[in-house]
């Protein structure tokens, strides 16, 4: 079920949904009631990123959780509030859904200033997924659960896998 068939309601504290734009009808709607769990059971603010490629794509990598094409997008990119990106970092690893967190500390918030962002998806896997990019990419694992291109190192930019159960 797509994003767009859901009552607001279910994602109340995220009205910037609808203000940025966000094609929700690429979105899958378990990753906003997920999202809004997180926020319930946190009481975190969290902004969801303006960028509409943080929530939907439809060109690009199709291994990316972010694509949209032929399915519904299963990953989104969220700033915490500042202060708080640790407590919710931590938080994520413990929601069961989630199968990919990862962080982004060379990244400029909603605001236009540096504001690490992080990323989190619903990958079917049984190993969770972790990385971090602060403008390089590095590989600390072989890829497990099937992330293309982890294992090795890349020329733009980077990530970091790591691995640990969900």
């Amino acid at each position: 079920m797509n994003a767009s068939t859901l009552d607001p309601s279910a994602y109340h504290s995220f009205p910037e949904f609808a203000e940025y734009g966000i094609p929700l009808d690429l979105v899958s709607a378990s990753l906003l009631v997920t999202l809004q769990r997180i926020r319930d059971k946190t009481g975190i603010p969290i902004i969801p990123s303006p960028v509409h490629a943080g929530w939907a794509r439809t060109n690009g990598s199709e291994t990316s959780r972010h694509y949209a094409v032929g399915r519904l997008s299963d990953a989104g990119d969220i700033f915490p509030d500042r202060g708080r990106f640790l407590e919710l970092y931590l938080h994520l690893q413990q929601v069961s859904d989630i199968g990919g967190i990862g962080i982004y500390a060379d990244t400029n918030g909603p605001d236009g200033e540096p504001w690490p962002m992080i990323h989190f998806d619903l990958r079917p896997v049984d190993l969770r997924v972790f990385w971090a990019r602060d403008g390089q990419y590095y590989s600390l694992a072989k890829d497990p659960a099937g992330c293309k291109g982890a294992g090795k190192n890349h020329r733009n930019g980077g990530l970091i896998w790591v691995y640990g159960k969900r």
